[in-house]
């Protein structure tokens, strides 16, 4: 039975984790009652160095990459992810090689705009959550997604919905791991940005001010960054012209609605003309120190804390350098003692809040699920018009969706939130829950984690200590408070001391698997 607001409520004596065992766990099986001790009572154990690493820097932890980062150790690991051209990732390219709308030019997308019966726009939000489990270049999707993030555009809207296709290919994946400067350049010219913050609106004759105000708060200097209003509508002045052209959709410059220069930016004079001048434009804010700072603070808010210390933040802009290089800035900010300590927040208690898409993705890796089914069976329907695509409340991607964080479905210009309070609503909470034992109990078309099988075949005793041990591990990572895993321990054996009979391994594993991906050692990275 899935949970809902009504039954949290009435099972609302029943807490666990960072907030509350399912209730119906409660009701059905008798279990654990009253808080966990790690994240209430006293702080969650630490993780492994390992652990912590890929809780941050992938979309959660296996088994298999836990102990290769215990082999080649944490910077190795970090200069591996960093050079993603060197990672065999051929399976992956494999099973995306039928969605040909992938690698479709902006002329070939105007001209089909759906592939077969499926929209394109299915097909890459489809294609993201597969790379995002199955992917071995883990760090290099987490920022693919974080740069889409910080350059957000409303994916349902009807032209973005076709466009954005060839924008996370040409500006995400292709500048992800490159410099900020290139980046920012790719996607002011954009089709997909270019429609959603109005540039085909932005003429000599009555500037739009949409994308020079986006540009310089959201996207290079920050809210806090030392531009006025005046430099926003000296910004959108230098634009004007920019749009995509109708009979392609490609980029082009319109000098016809150009406002002539010189522009003041900034304390400086830009006397670039035409199209030249809105490049010069990005260059001078790229060149801002408050650039650099509010870069680094964006991925340290990402990696590290909801409120990083200047120290980090400063570390990571100290290597920005001219164009703002994204390997580097990585490196010193993973391999700093302020990251590598960043488990616990200041007061001791948890730091980072998984949010739902890491949630959702992390525990399909832990159980080491097949996520095949997300490219073979992709929604037939486009969005409606309110961005909804109606997947089946049998598929996984029905419950991201409710806990709303799909890929590409901000509606504002700020991206999906970076910090924890956030997604700490009781729709992503409830959500989590129906997930996690939609999950476990095989009720996901396609996506049968086998807990009892994969148990065996591990080779694990079918005893209480056993079994907690084992997916412990598995599913966390961490070392359990020995109160927790006490109480687990009493819930899976219900006071027997040898093993369990397969009928109540096949009841209590299922979950017991649902408890951990609802605790605080998973919900929190």
């Amino acid at each position: 039975m899935p949970i809902t607001r009504r039954t949290l409520l009435a099972g609302g004596a029943a807490t666990i984790g960072a907030a509350a065992v399912a209730p119906q766990l409660v009701a059905e099986t008798g279990a654990v009652r009253g808080a966990w001790a790690a994240g209430c009572q006293r702080p969650l154990p630490a993780p492994s160095p390992e652990g912590h690493l890929l809780n941050r820097a992938t979309y959660g932890a296996t088994r298999k990459e836990r102990a290769w980062v215990r082999v080649i150790g944490h910077a190795a690991w970090i200069e591996e992810q960093l050079q993603p051209e060197t990672i065999d990732d051929s399976a992956v390219d494999a099973a995306l090689a039928p969605l040909l709308s992938l690698n479709w030019t902006l002329p070939e997308i105007k001209s089909n705009g759906f592939n077969g019966p499926t929209p394109l726009s299915n097909e890459l939000v489809a294609a993201t959550l597969y790379r995002a489990i199955a992917s071995r270049k883990q760090l290099f999707e987490v920022m693919v997604e974080l740069w889409s993030n910080q350059f957000n555009v409303y994916h349902p809207e009807e032209f973005v919905s076709r466009v954005k296709t060839w924008d996370d290919r040409e500006v995400f994946r292709k500048h992800a791991l490159g410099n900020f400067r290139d980046l920012v350049h790719g996607s002011a010219s954009s089709p997909a940005m270019l429609r959603f913050l109005n540039a085909n609106r932005n003429t000599k004759a009555g500037p739009n001010e949409n994308y020079a105000r986006e540009l310089m708060e959201l996207h290079t200097l920050g809210v806090d960054g030392g531009y006025t209003e005046q430099d926003v509508k000296e910004v959108a002045r230098a634009f004007t012209g920019w749009r995509y052209g109708n009979d392609n959709w490609a980029f082009e410059f319109n000098g016809g609605d150009h406002a002539d220069g010189p522009y003041d930016v900034l304390g400086r004079t830009i006397t670039e003309r035409g199209v030249m001048a809105g490049r010069a434009v990005i260059d001078r804010l790229v060149d801002h120190p408050s650039c650099a700072r509010h870069v680094a603070r964006r991925l340290c808010l990402h990696f590290v804390s909801d409120a990083p210390s200047e120290r980090i933040i400063a570390d990571v802009a100290a290597v920005f350098g001219a164009d703002g290089d994204i390997r580097a800035m990585l490196r010193v900010l993973l391999n700093h003692d302020e990251f590598k300590s960043s488990f616990a927040a200041p007061d001791g208690g948890p730091a980072k809040l998984r949010r739902p898409m890491s949630h959702w993705a992390g525990a399909l890796r832990a159980l080491e699920v097949d996520p095949g089914i997300l490219l073979t069976q992709i929604p037939e329907d486009a969005y409606d018009g309110e961005g909804i695509v109606r997947y089946g409340d049998d598929r996984a991607e029905d419950f991201l969706q409710r806990m709303d964080h799909l890929p590409f479905r901000w509606p504002a210009p700020d991206g999906y939130p970076a910090t924890g309070p956030w997604w700490s609503g009781m729709h992503v909470l409830v959500g989590r829950w129906n997930y996690a034992m939609a999950l476990v109990e095989g009720r996901l078309r396609g996506m049968d984690p086998d807990l009892v099988g994969a148990t065996t075949r591990a080779g694990i005793a079918h005893t209480a200590d056993a079994l907690v041990d084992h997916w412990a591990d598995r599913v966390v990572g961490r070392p359990l408070s020995t109160d927790d895993r006490d109480r687990l321990v009493a819930f899976v054996g219900r006071g027997a001391t040898g093993a369990l009979s397969a009928a109540d391994v096949a009841v209590r594993l299922p979950l017991l698997v649902a408890l951990l991906l609802d605790s605080p050692y998973f919900t929190w990275r």
